[in-house]
C-alpha cells in the first residue's frame, strides 16, 4: 500500500509541476539518493543479517550504530547547505538543499532491526503512514508548478513520522534505544558494510547518471520524460528490493549450503519470474497509453523510453533474490563486484547513445547495464554453490506470458486498463490451468511455479 501512496505522489507531482518542474524534483532527489547512501552506510541491508545472526545483541549495538549514522547525516547536511544554495543553479540547488533535511530520519531508521527480528508488519505499517502524511501534505501544499520548494517538506514530514513510529513500537518490545557512542561495537559493521556503501553509490550512478546526462546534453523536459517513464519503473524495482530484504533473514538462518537454502534460493527466482515476465510483456504493449493516461499527452514522449526500460524489472528481480544471498553469505564483496564494471559500461553507454538518441539511448543502456549486473549476480551466486534455477520452472510462466499476449494483440482493447485487466485475468488462468497457482478451499490462492 505505502508503494502505492508514493506511486500516486509522483503521479500527481508530475501532472502538477509540468514537465520542468517535476524534471527538477527528480534531478534533487536522484543527488539526495547518493548523500542517503553515506547516511544509511549499508545497515539497511548487513543490519538485517545481523541481527537475524544475533537478535539480542541488537540492544546493545543499535544505539551506537544509529548515533554514528545521525552524525554523519548531520555532516552531510551542513557541507551540501551552501554548497547547494551558492554555487548550482537554481531553483535546483534550492530543492536538493531542502531534500538534504531528509538525510535526518534516513539515519534514525530501525527498519533494519524490524526486519532482522522478522517482524515486517510494523515497518509496513510506519511505511504506509509515513507515506499517507507526505501525500497529504502533498496534495495541500502543491497546487501549482510555484509550489515545488513544498515537496522536500513533505518527503521530510513522511519519512519523520515513519522513523517515529518505528521507535516507538521498539520501544514497547522493550527496546529503548538511547544516544550512545560506542567505537568497539560500530566499528565492526560498518567495516564489513563499506562495500554495501560502495556497492549502493555504484547502483545509484548507474540510476541517476541518465538523468545527469539527459540534463547535460540534452534539457529539463528530456529529464521529466525520462524521469516520467522510469517511475513505473523504480516502482516495481522497490517492490523487488524489498523482496530480497524479506528474503534475507531467513537465508542467514538456514545457512549456507543447506537444502532449505537451495529450495528456497530457486522458488524465490521462479516466483520473482513469474511476476516481472508478464509485467514485462504486457508493459511493453501498453507503454505509450499508459504514459498518455496516467501522466498526460505532455509527457508521451516518455511511452517509447517505457517500452525499452520495462524489461528491466524481469531481469532487475532475478538480481534482487541473488544479492540477497549473497549477502546472507557474508559476500557483500562479491555484491560490489556486480556493480563495479557494470558501472563503467552504463558510463560508456550514457555518453554515447544519450547525445544522438536522447531519452531512448538512456533506456537501452539502462537495460544492457542491468543485464551485465544480473548476469554477474547469477554468476557469484552460482559460484558460491546456488545455481540458477532449473529451466523447467519457468516454462509455465513462459507459456502464459505468451498466452496474454496472443490475446492482448487478436483482441486489441480499446480501453487500456480493460486491456491491463483482461490480460491479467488471462495470465493467471493459463497458469492455474498449467499448475502455477493452486487453489484449496479455507486458503489462499497460492504461487506454485
Amino acid at each position: 500500500m505505502a508503494r502505492v501512496i508514493a506511486f500516486g505522489a509522483t503521479i500527481y507531482l508530475a501532472r502538477v509541476l509540468g514537465v520542468g518542474g517535476y524534471g527538477v524534483v527528480a534531478l534533487a532527489a536522484a543527488v539526495t539518493l547518493y548523500l542517503a547512501q553515506f547516511a544509511d552506510f549499508g545497515v539497511e541491508t548487513l543490519g538485517i543479517r545481523e541481527v537475524a545472526e544475533d537478535p539480542e545483541g541488537v540492544r546493545d549495538r543499535a544505539p551506537s550504530i544509529l548515533t554514528a549514522r545521525l552524525l554523519i547525516a548531520a555532516g552531510l547536511i551542513i557541507v551540501l547547505l551552501p554548497v547547494a544554495l551558492l554555487a548550482l543553479p537554481q531553483p535546483e540547488g534550492a530543492v536538493i538543499a531542502a531534500y538534504s533535511l531528509t538525510l535526518l530520519p534516513i539515519a534514525l531508521s530501525t527498519r533494519w532491526v524490524h526486519l532482522g527480528l522478522e517482524s515486517a508488519r510494523p515497518v509496513g505499517l510506519a511505511r504506509t503512514l509515513g507515506e499517507s502524511v507526505m501525500i497529504l501534505l502533498v496534495l495541500v501544499l502543491v497546487r501549482r508548478s510555484g509550489d515545488i520548494g513544498s515537496v522536500p517538506l513533505a518527503q521530510f514530514v513522511g519519512e519523520s513520522t515513519a522513523v517515529l513510529l518505528l521507535l516507538l513500537l521498539l520501544a514497547r518490545r522493550g527496546m529503548r534505544l538511547r544516544v550512545s557512542w560506542d567505537p568497539s561495537r560500530v566499528g565492526p559493521v560498518f567495516r564489513r558494510a563499506w562495500p554495501l556503501v560502495a556497492h549502493g553509490l555504484l547502483g545509484l550512478l548507474i540510476f541517476n547518471s541518465d538523468l545527469v546526462f539527459l540534463r547535460l546534453f540534452r534539457d529539463l523536459a528530456s529529464v521529466g520524460h525520462y524521469a516520467a517513464g522510469y517511475t513505473l519503473i523504480s516502482f516495481l524495482l522497490n517492490l523487488g528490493v524489498a523482496y530480497g530484504m524479506a528474503l534475507l533473514p531467513t537465508m542467514t538462518r538456514l545457512g549456507a549450503r543447506t537444502d532449505g537454502e537451495r529450495a528456497l534460493y530457486h522458488t524465490a527466482q521462479a516466483q520473482v519470474f513469474a511476476a516481472g515476465f508478464p509485467i514485462a510483456l504486457g508493459g511493453a504493449l501498453l507503454a505509450v497509453e499508459l504514459i498518455r493516461q496516467v501522466f498526460g499527452l505532455s509527457y508521451l514522449p516518455a511511452g517509447a523510453a517505457l517500452e525499452i526500460l520495462i524489461w528491466s524489472i524481469p531481469i532487475a528481480l532475478f538480481r534482487n533474490v541473488a544479492v540477497a544471498a549473497l549477502v546472507a553469505r557474508n559476500r557483500q564483496d562479491q555484491v560490489l563486484r556486480t556493480t563495479t564494471g557494470s558501472t563503467v559500461l552504463n558510463l560508456i553507454l550514457n555518453v554515447l547513445l544519450i547525445p544522438r538518441f536522447g531519452i531512448l539511448g538512456a533506456a537501452w543502456a539502462t537495460v544492457a547495464t542491468e543485464l551485465l549486473r544480473t548476469v554477474l549476480a547469477l554468476r557469484f551466486v552460482a559460484e558460491e554453490g546456488l545455481p540458477f534455477v532449473p529451466f523447467a520452472r519457468l516454462i509455465r510462466t513462459l507459456v502464459s506470458g505468451l498466452a496474454m499476449v496472443a490475446l492482448l494483440v487478436v483482441v486489441r482493447p480499446a480501453n487500456l486498463w480493460v486491456a491491463i485487466a483482461l490480460g491479467g485475468i488471462a495470465y493467471l488462468a493459463v497458469l492455474s490451468l498449467l499448475g502455477g497457482v493452486q487453489f484449496r478451499r479455507g486458503q489462499l490462492p497460492a504461487l506454485r511455479v
